[in-house]
């Protein structure tokens, strides 16, 4: 019953209640049903509809207290029939022999509306066919005729196919023999949609079920093996036309994951196909223990498949892949599941209490089912792996939401950390005049424009407390919210834990003897704000990592002696949704400056997110359009005012620019 699919149910009880269920539309249905309902529960005595619409019946001819029995053993046979009981309760409100018993107020005002708003409930089941899609997890195949119609319901992890059919009633015997006729019609049409479906299933970018069965006799047989087996949703349909001819509609089921399902069906060829691995980075270490992994999707064009691959942007080699999963795993629950939010997919038992959580950059594939991640999503996902050894278990989701459009037409809520640091009193660092004032300003006009805002600056800018307000905002971010970091203060270079260089954000408690241990590092950094299950994110940042100035203007870097290179990559990766402006380049430094009283860079950004940016009119400011109007202003002042070079970047993927920072109220 997980597919809400009937049980076994005796060939003679199922004919009378549908010969009864003829009359449905009848004016006369309860007297012309009644006897067949009665012959249909002698029968089979376990054909839950027929004992549940011999109640109602009962129930329509006012003999509330012969409507109980029928109902009770309706409710005791499909006990998650919720519409059985609400019927049971109307039945014991209206029988004389329940009278007595007390009810709560609530079950009399239960029994109340029931007896107001129900008469007869409706025959069919949910008509699926003729809604849209529930979202991106949800295909659905309507024929133009609207005779079939399938559904692949990737989250919850099945394939629905309807058909429907008339009889020829020149050979009928009786009306019943018309029935049985058209059902037999529609059932024939329904495996053969069924079969046409589930061949033109993807089991990843390139290759569908079809590509398995030609290329192995032994899936064939699994695949028809499984198609034998589906089925059958609920009870057929059954109405009468107006050219007096019956129309029957089936609907059959079968799961794409477990037991009988597509997936085990294909899943040993799948598995055995060569794949080129990623040969991972074995010194890349993440900060925390993960139980399994979320793959973001929803900013791509991405195809729910079967058994994806994953894969690393810059080589094609696979990260992930159905030959990365125990056989048991990949047979009973598929490589990976689905879930149509963020949110939903850190709830799902598959992954643990603790998911990483990356983003796809792209999909890979003619028929788009396959994921790219960037190489450091795909060194994070091994380095992960590598202490929880969660892939082998296929513990993966991915999900598939809305589009940007519609997270922009329906905007979530605003969350900000703004961390702003001046005082270092571990010596070696410099202090600054407006980190912290700078940090206030912008703290109070995203609040002002409705956004929830943290401001840690000075002694509660330490390192714990900056991690520890980014984890906190994982419990506290929907899909459709934004977050905003921004941080004000020094910024350096040093060896890492891995012996190569790093970019660090120098918090207050932040020590340049052991920047490691005490500072933000670069892949630290990345690795919380990828945790945030939130689409949109955006990272600015006022701070710099090579020093200089003095007087008036004074940088936000500090100088250290030769390390070696710099960082061959940017402090945070932009990946989609995600949107990274900095104050300057990494070879250059970023200044503050008494006449502005504030950050070159900040004060422009305070500037526009009031309004100065909106270019177009409409009355927001999006990421790209703040980096367009900040960005020649504080190049010309710096060359201008100091004959230094300063360049604010802009680090962004696809559409991820137009995310709104500023909507104005």
């Amino acid at each position: 019953r997980a597919l809400g699919i009937a049980g076994s149910v005796k060939p003679a009880s199922r004919a009378k209640f549908r010969e009864a269920m003829l009359f449905y539309s009848s004016a006369d249905f309860p007297e012309k049903a009644l006897p067949l309902l009665q012959e249909a529960v002698v029968a089979d005595p376990v054909n839950d509809e027929a004992q549940f619409w011999l109640g109602v019946v009962l129930l329509l001819k006012k003999r509330g207290s012969d409507a109980v029995s029928p109902l009770e053993e309706a409710a005791r046979l499909a006990p998650r029939q919720v519409l059985y009981k609400e019927y049971l309760l109307l039945a014991s409100s209206r029988s004389p022999r329940t009278a007595a018993t007390p009810m709560t107020p609530r079950l009399n005002a239960i029994a109340f509306i029931l007896t107001v708003c129900l008469a007869a409930p409706s025959i069919a089941a949910a008509q699926w066919w003729k809604e849209p899609p529930a979202g991106r997890l949800d295909q659905k195949i309507v024929d133009p005729s609207g005779d079939t119609a399938a559904r692949l319901k990737w989250d919850d992890g099945y394939i629905e196919v309807k058909a429907g059919a008339t009889a020829d009633k020149a050979i009928a015997l009786n009306a019943a023999h018309e029935v049985s006729l058209a059902e037999d019609a529609a059932r024939a049409q329904a495996y053969a949609k069924l079969a046409e479906v589930i061949e033109g299933v993807s089991i990843d970018g390139v290759t569908v079920v079809k590509n398995a069965m030609v290329a192995d006799q032994t899936v064939v047989q699994r695949v028809q093996g499984r198609i034998r087996g589906a089925a059958q949703v609920g009870q057929p349909s059954v109405r009468r036309l107006a050219d007096g001819s019956v129309w029957v509609e089936v609907v059959l089921g079968i799961r794409l994951r477990g037991t009988g399902s597509v997936t085990e069906a294909v899943a040993p060829w799948a598995a055995s196909r060569p794949v080129e691995p990623y040969r991972r980075d074995p010194d890349f270490r993440v900060s925390d223990a993960y139980t399994g992994l979320i793959i973001e999707a929803s900013d791509t064009a991405f195809s729910p498949a079967l058994a994806p691959l994953v894969v690393e942007e810059g080589t094609g080699k696979v990260v992930f892949a159905p030959q990365a999963v125990q056989m048991t795993a990949l047979s009973q629950q598929g490589a990976l599941g689905y879930a149509p939010t963020l949110g939903e997919a850190r709830r799902s038992p598959r992954v643990g209490q603790n998911p990483l959580i990356v983003r796809s950059i792209t999909v890979a594939g003619g028929r788009r089912g396959d994921l790219v991640l960037s190489r450091r999503d795909a060194e994070r996902v091994l380095a992960a792996d590598r202490a929880g050894s969660f892939l082998a278990k296929g513990a993966v989701v991915v999900a598939l939401g809305k589009q940007p459009g519609e997270l922009r037409a329906q905007p979530g809520r605003r969350h900000a950390v703004v961390v702003g640091v001046d005082e270092y009193p571990n010596g070696g660092v410099t202090p600054l005049t407006y980190a912290v004032r700078d940090a206030q300003g912008l703290g109070q006009l995203l609040a002002r424009f409705g956004a929830d805002v943290t401001v840690l600056d000075n002694k509660k800018a330490t390192r714990r407390a900056i991690v520890d307000a980014l984890s906190a905002l994982r419990d506290r971010v929907q899909d459709e919210d934004t977050v905003v970091l921004f941080f004000s203060g020094h910024g350096a270079t040093d060896a890492g834990p891995d012996g190569r260089p790093h970019y660090y954000l120098i918090p207050h408690d932040g020590s340049m003897t052991d920047l490691a241990h005490t500072a933000l590092i670069d892949d630290q950094l990345e690795e919380l704000i990828g945790q945030l299950p939130a689409r949109q994110v955006v990272v600015l940042l006022d701070a710099c990592f090579s020093g200089g100035g003095t007087g008036v203007i004074r940088a936000r870097g500090v100088t250290r002696p030769a390390t070696g290179p710099a960082p061959a990559r940017a402090l945070i990766e932009a990946t989609s949704g995600r949107v990274v402006l900095s104050a300057s380049r990494p070879e250059e430094p970023a200044f503050e400056d008494d006449q502005r009283k504030g950050g070159l860079f900040t004060s422009f950004l305070v500037e526009g997110l009031a309004g100065a940016a909106d270019f177009d009119g409409n009355g927001v400011v999006t990421a790209l359009e703040l980096y367009q109007f900040v960005s020649p202003r504080v190049r010309e002042y710096a060359q201008r005012e100091y004959q230094v070079s300063q360049t604010p970047v802009l680090e962004v993927r696809g559409l991820s620019g137009e995310i709104v920072l500023a909507r104005r109220p």
